[in-house]
């Protein structure tokens, strides 16, 4: 799960002459957790983009485990990296296949044992027909805390060894809350995580800080030596808000690439 940013720019198709990433190098040790933050706009989003290759950077590379993004093959970088999002996209398919959805060769005992893990698996006994039971197109039939503990289900089961975590921006509904709180420290163990961090309790538990203005890095540590720095993460910190960083919208909303 090792990942690095070395000297990667990049600029969208729509902005060609306004770089969106300049100069980014970074490092992420297998099982190391770094929260990427900064102000809306900094580039948070991009960084996000071209990791799932959803774009390839224009100069510079980017590698997992010692692999080229750029040369390797799309499908095997976004397998070996799981997605807890903020808006979970559930499918008009029983629960079952929402679980396996990101792993459709996986056994019953082993959906099963993701949903427990997910505590998902106390409302999915309760269906008409369990985990046979049809959800609905977009999940109707579930709450918003029920669909949120399917996604993080199918995390359990990817097991993939990279997590990336966009972390809602303000307090969501308190069932949500519950589902992704409660599984968050369980679902970092032994991964290598990036996360879009805005909730206090979730960046004082990551290893480390990459702070983002106008796609450039501005600043690295640790929670207390960016205080302590009294650079842009500090009036960021100063800023805070019931518990929250910063107001802005989700990022991976932002990184998909035009339908």
């Amino acid at each position: 799960g090792a990942i690095s940013f070395d000297d990667v720019s990049f600029s969208y198709p729509a902005g060609p002459d306004r770089a969106a990433v300049h100069g980014l190098s970074f490092q992420v040790k297998p099982g190391e957790t770094v929260a990427i933050v900064g102000p809306s706009g900094a580039g948070k989003s991009t960084v996000f983009s071209l990791l799932l290759r959803f774009y390839d950077p224009e100069t510079g590379k980017i590698m997992i485990d010692g692999v080229n993004v750029r040369e390797a093959d799309p499908v095997a970088i976004r397998e070996r990296i799981a997605i807890v999002p903020q808006d979970v996209t559930i499918f008009a398919a029983s629960a079952r296949d929402n679980i396996s959805f990101g792993r459709p060769d996986a056994s019953q005992p082993e959906i099963e044992a993701a949903a427990r893990d997910a505590l998902a698996d106390e409302f999915i006994l309760k269906l008409e027909k369990g985990y046979d039971s049809q959800v609905g197109e977009r999940g109707v039939t579930l709450s918003g805390g029920q669909r949120q503990r399917v996604a993080i289900a199918r995390v359990f089961l990817k097991d993939a060894p990279i997590l990336i975590l966009d972390e809602a921006t303000s307090a969501l509904d308190s069932d949500i809350e519950a589902a992704i709180q409660e599984n968050l420290v369980r679902l970092m163990e032994n991964k290598t995580v990036i996360a879009i961090a805005h909730r206090l309790s979730t960046i004082a538990a990551l290893d480390r800080l990459v702070v983002l203005d106008g796609g450039r890095i501005v600043e690295q540590g640790t929670h207390d030596e960016l205080v302590a720095l009294d650079g842009l993460y500090a009036r960021l910190w100063k800023r805070q808000s019931g518990g929250f960083l910063f107001n802005e919208e989700s990022v991976l909303e932002e990184t998909r690439p035009a339908e």
